[in-house]
Protein backbone atom coordinates (compact mmCIF):
# COMPACT_ATOMS: atom_id res chain seq x y z
CA UNK A 1 0.00 0.00 0.00
CA UNK A 2 1.14 3.38 -1.05
CA UNK A 3 2.16 6.04 1.48
CA UNK A 4 1.19 9.52 1.22
CA UNK A 5 4.18 11.82 1.19
CA UNK A 6 2.83 15.15 3.33
CA UNK A 7 4.84 18.29 1.42
CA UNK A 8 4.91 21.28 3.15
CA UNK A 9 3.21 23.22 0.27
CA UNK A 10 0.25 20.92 0.20
CA UNK A 11 -3.21 21.23 2.39
CA UNK A 12 -5.10 18.38 2.94
CA UNK A 13 -7.98 20.36 3.81
CA UNK A 14 -9.39 23.56 3.01
CA UNK A 15 -9.24 25.05 6.59
CA UNK A 16 -5.57 24.35 6.59
CA UNK A 17 -5.06 26.10 2.82
CA UNK A 18 -6.79 29.33 4.24
CA UNK A 19 -4.89 29.13 7.21
CA UNK A 20 -1.76 28.91 5.50
CA UNK A 21 -2.77 31.94 3.22
CA UNK A 22 -3.69 33.96 6.15
CA UNK A 23 -1.81 32.60 8.86
CA UNK A 24 1.13 31.76 7.96
CA UNK A 25 2.19 34.02 5.47
CA UNK A 26 -0.37 37.21 4.32
CA UNK A 27 0.33 38.36 8.26
CA UNK A 28 4.09 37.90 7.66
CA UNK A 29 3.58 40.33 4.52
CA UNK A 30 3.00 38.53 1.59
CA UNK A 31 0.53 40.37 0.00
CA UNK A 32 0.93 40.01 -3.62
CA UNK A 33 -0.54 36.70 -4.68
CA UNK A 34 -1.85 34.66 -7.77
CA UNK A 35 -4.27 31.96 -7.98
CA UNK A 36 -5.16 29.82 -10.37
CA UNK A 37 -6.43 26.43 -11.44
CA UNK A 38 -4.21 23.29 -12.36
CA UNK A 39 -6.66 21.59 -15.69
CA UNK A 40 -7.68 18.02 -15.21
CA UNK A 41 -5.34 15.18 -16.12
CA UNK A 42 -1.55 16.69 -15.55
CA UNK A 43 0.37 15.29 -12.71
CA UNK A 44 -0.17 17.26 -9.65
CA UNK A 45 3.54 16.63 -8.62
CA UNK A 46 5.13 17.70 -11.79
CA UNK A 47 3.64 21.09 -12.34
CA UNK A 48 4.20 21.76 -8.35
CA UNK A 49 8.17 21.11 -9.16
CA UNK A 50 8.17 23.35 -11.92
CA UNK A 51 6.25 26.25 -10.69
CA UNK A 52 8.12 25.88 -7.48
CA UNK A 53 11.49 26.59 -9.45
CA UNK A 54 10.36 29.03 -11.94
CA UNK A 55 9.53 30.92 -9.27
CA UNK A 56 12.06 30.23 -6.91
CA UNK A 57 9.81 29.17 -4.16
CA UNK A 58 11.75 28.06 -1.05
CA UNK A 59 10.63 26.92 2.85
CA UNK A 60 14.10 27.27 4.33
CA UNK A 61 13.84 30.78 6.65
CA UNK A 62 17.15 31.09 6.66
CA UNK A 63 17.25 31.23 2.74
CA UNK A 64 14.16 33.78 3.13
CA UNK A 65 15.68 35.81 5.49
CA UNK A 66 18.94 36.21 3.28
CA UNK A 67 17.09 37.28 0.07
CA UNK A 68 14.43 39.77 2.48
CA UNK A 69 17.86 41.81 3.57
CA UNK A 70 19.12 41.55 -0.72
CA UNK A 71 15.93 43.33 -1.23
CA UNK A 72 14.49 40.53 -2.87
CA UNK A 73 11.17 39.36 -2.94
CA UNK A 74 10.06 35.43 -1.35
CA UNK A 75 7.19 33.05 -2.87
CA UNK A 76 5.12 30.53 -1.40
CA UNK A 77 3.87 28.35 -3.24
CA UNK A 78 0.29 26.78 -1.53
CA UNK A 79 -1.49 24.12 -3.37
CA UNK A 80 -5.08 22.33 -2.55
CA UNK A 81 -5.87 19.70 -4.68
CA UNK A 82 -5.88 21.40 -8.44
CA UNK A 83 -6.06 25.02 -7.51
CA UNK A 84 -2.83 26.83 -5.83
CA UNK A 85 -1.56 30.13 -4.86
CA UNK A 86 1.47 32.36 -5.11
CA UNK A 87 2.32 34.65 -2.71
CA UNK A 88 4.60 36.87 -2.61
CA UNK A 89 6.17 39.02 -0.39
CA UNK A 90 7.89 43.08 -0.76
CA UNK A 91 10.91 43.44 -2.95
CA UNK A 92 11.92 42.23 -6.35
CA UNK A 93 11.46 39.00 -8.05
CA UNK A 94 11.62 39.34 -11.73
CA UNK A 95 9.82 35.66 -12.85
CA UNK A 96 6.71 37.08 -10.35
CA UNK A 97 6.37 40.34 -11.89
CA UNK A 98 5.78 39.16 -14.88
CA UNK A 99 2.46 38.15 -14.31
CA UNK A 100 -0.24 39.63 -13.60
CA UNK A 101 -0.54 39.15 -9.58
CA UNK A 102 -3.05 40.65 -7.06
CA UNK A 103 -2.95 43.02 -3.23
CA UNK A 104 -4.52 41.16 -0.67
CA UNK A 105 -5.25 45.47 0.41
CA UNK A 106 -7.19 46.14 -2.75
CA UNK A 107 -8.71 42.51 -4.18
CA UNK A 108 -9.37 40.03 -1.30
CA UNK A 109 -9.27 36.10 -2.40
CA UNK A 110 -12.76 34.71 -2.75
CA UNK A 111 -12.22 30.33 -2.51
CA UNK A 112 -15.51 28.22 -1.75
CA UNK A 113 -17.36 30.73 -0.17
CA UNK A 114 -14.59 32.40 1.55
CA UNK A 115 -12.49 35.28 1.04
CA UNK A 116 -9.06 35.84 2.62
CA UNK A 117 -8.32 39.85 2.66
CA UNK A 118 -6.88 43.01 5.25
CA UNK A 119 -9.14 44.36 7.18
CA UNK A 120 -7.97 46.82 10.03
CA UNK A 121 -4.24 46.14 8.71
CA UNK A 122 -4.94 42.38 10.03
CA UNK A 123 -4.52 39.14 8.22
CA UNK A 124 -8.80 38.21 7.89
CA UNK A 125 -10.92 35.52 6.71
CA UNK A 126 -14.31 35.51 6.36
CA UNK A 127 -17.78 34.12 5.03
CA UNK A 128 -17.77 35.87 1.59
CA UNK A 129 -20.36 38.93 1.85
CA UNK A 130 -22.87 37.40 -0.74
CA UNK A 131 -23.40 34.24 1.09
CA UNK A 132 -23.64 35.82 4.28
CA UNK A 133 -26.14 37.64 3.03
CA UNK A 134 -28.10 34.71 1.63
CA UNK A 135 -27.18 32.78 5.33
CA UNK A 136 -28.46 35.91 7.16
CA UNK A 137 -31.95 35.37 5.15
CA UNK A 138 -32.21 31.66 5.86
CA UNK A 139 -31.55 32.12 9.39
CA UNK A 140 -34.28 34.74 10.08
CA UNK A 141 -36.59 33.02 8.10
CA UNK A 142 -36.55 29.94 10.22
CA UNK A 143 -35.81 32.58 13.60
CA UNK A 144 -38.89 31.30 15.26
CA UNK A 145 -39.10 27.86 14.89
CA UNK A 146 -37.90 25.47 17.45
CA UNK A 147 -34.96 25.48 18.51
CA UNK A 148 -33.22 22.61 17.31
CA UNK A 149 -33.72 23.36 13.84
CA UNK A 150 -32.28 26.99 14.01
CA UNK A 151 -29.45 25.39 16.11
CA UNK A 152 -29.06 22.87 13.36
CA UNK A 153 -28.68 25.73 11.26
CA UNK A 154 -26.17 27.44 12.86
CA UNK A 155 -24.23 24.52 13.48
CA UNK A 156 -24.06 24.71 8.98
CA UNK A 157 -22.71 27.68 8.86
CA UNK A 158 -19.23 27.70 9.08
CA UNK A 159 -16.35 24.76 10.78
CA UNK A 160 -14.19 27.26 11.04
CA UNK A 161 -13.55 29.73 13.75
CA UNK A 162 -11.43 32.33 12.58
CA UNK A 163 -11.81 35.37 14.47
CA UNK A 164 -14.04 37.33 11.81
CA UNK A 165 -16.26 34.00 11.12
CA UNK A 166 -16.76 34.19 14.92
CA UNK A 167 -17.66 37.76 14.76
CA UNK A 168 -20.50 36.85 11.67
CA UNK A 169 -21.49 34.07 13.76
CA UNK A 170 -21.94 36.24 16.88
CA UNK A 171 -24.26 39.12 14.65
CA UNK A 172 -26.34 37.01 13.06
CA UNK A 173 -27.01 34.67 17.05
CA UNK A 174 -27.54 38.30 17.78
CA UNK A 175 -30.49 39.36 15.51
CA UNK A 176 -32.00 35.74 15.15
CA UNK A 177 -32.36 36.05 18.94
CA UNK A 178 -33.48 39.50 18.70
CA UNK A 179 -36.19 38.04 16.33
CA UNK A 180 -37.03 35.69 19.30
CA UNK A 181 -37.09 37.72 22.30
CA UNK A 182 -39.92 39.96 20.00
CA UNK A 183 -41.57 36.58 19.69
CA UNK A 184 -41.69 36.15 23.01
CA UNK A 185 -39.67 32.93 22.39
CA UNK A 186 -36.79 31.71 24.60
CA UNK A 187 -33.28 32.91 23.30
CA UNK A 188 -30.49 30.30 21.79
CA UNK A 189 -27.61 29.95 23.42
CA UNK A 190 -24.79 28.98 21.29
CA UNK A 191 -20.63 28.50 22.16
CA UNK A 192 -19.06 30.66 19.89
CA UNK A 193 -15.44 31.51 20.94
CA UNK A 194 -12.33 32.27 18.66
CA UNK A 195 -9.91 29.19 18.69
CA UNK A 196 -6.78 28.30 17.37
CA UNK A 197 -8.34 25.69 14.71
Amino acid sequence: METKIKRKYEAETLGEFLRKIAIDYLRYGYTRYVFRTIPDGKNLYEIDTKIMKVYGCTFSRALRLHRRRKGLANVVYIRFKNRFILVASGGSNEAFAKIDFLDFHATPLHVDGYTIGIKRNKPCVMIKPSRFKLLRKQLLAIALHNESKVLGRFKKISPFSFPEIVRQKRKLLFEVNKKRHLAGLPRISLDLRFTKK
